[in-house]
């Protein structure tokens, strides 16, 4: 017996606090799929990062809603993914030369189609206003400026709204520094770290050492994903969720992906992901 329990101590020991408490959580979920991630909401059915975006994931039930976060002149956290305001709005340059007052009078909607037309661009915290506890949140930072800047504020509004000690979100960045930023604030907060990686060979020991000190798992293209590079993240207590860099593939790589056993899969076609899942049962 005390053989057994010095084991046990050196396993524990051996495993970072916040990794040990989701292989728990994991095990007492007993999860049999990947998690759902809506990327930018529904954003195959109406604008990406708009509240109908996000509501139409909310009814489909997924797991979490993912979000990228911009600051205004202001400092207010809005959402959008692009630097700047060409793609999605009628609006020209950066989002960080507006005030959330100016942006509120942008067109968010109509170059999806017409149905959207004067859909706003809204905050992180109208969407938290809007949905709560009811649905989670799978948030993505950004150095602002190539500084710190909007972290300290994000993680006060979680606190603020319960959602770090309901354990509704995720961080997620393709900053190092804005995660381990965040991860001194709050170390309770679940960060994942985003990779821009073309080879799993980019994938050394070295580089997972350092991600074991703030993160809880891996964010990485699906042309890199198999199941030995997952057992390899796996076995360092490091969670796999897998984007696709190249959209016109993301269908016909999702199965693949799902088969091979990712945690999780950001999804622009959030039906078309569901019944992948309920066919893999």
């Amino acid at each position: 017996m005390k053989k057994l329990t010095i084991l046990f101590i050196i396993c524990m020991l051996s495993i970072s606090s916040v990794g040990c408490s989701l292989a728990v959580s994991a095990d007492k979920k007993g999860k049999t799929r990947p998690e759902v991630i809506a990327h930018r909401g529904a954003d195959d059915r109406a604008p990406e990062e708009t509240m109908p975006a996000f509501k139409l994931a909310v009814e489909d039930k997924v797991d979490y809603l993912e979000m990228d976060l911009r600051q205004t002149k202001d400092n207010k956290l809005v959402l959008m993914h692009d630097s700047t305001l060409n793609r999605t709005t009628n609006g020209k340059g950066d989002v960080s030369r507006y005030t959330l007052k100016q942006l509120k009078k942008l067109d968010a909607g109509s170059w999806f189609s017409k149905k959207y037309k004067n859909e706003r661009i809204i905050t992180l915290e109208e969407l938290i206003n809007r949905y709560g506890s009811k649905t989670k949140y799978f948030i993505e930072t950004r150095l602002v400026d190539n500084k710190l800047k909007m972290e300290e504020p994000l993680i006060k509004l979680l606190y603020k709204k319960g959602l770090i000690k309901k354990k509704k979100v995720v961080i997620e960045s393709f900053s190092a520094m804005s995660l381990q930023e965040i991860h001194k604030l709050n170390k309770s907060v679940p960060l994942v770290q985003l990779t821009l990686f073309k080879s799993k060979k980019d994938f050394t020991n070295k580089n997972i050492k350092e991600w074991k000190k703030y993160a809880v798992g891996i964010g990485l293209d699906s042309s890199l994903i198999d199941k030995q590079l997952i057992k390899k993240l796996h076995q360092n207590n490091l969670k796999v969720y897998v984007f696709f860099f190249n959209a016109k593939n993301e269908k016909s790589e999702q199965k693949r992906v799902i088969n091979v056993g990712a945690d999780g899969v950001f999804t622009n076609h959030i039906n078309y992901t569901k019944s992948l899942m309920k066919s893999s049962k």
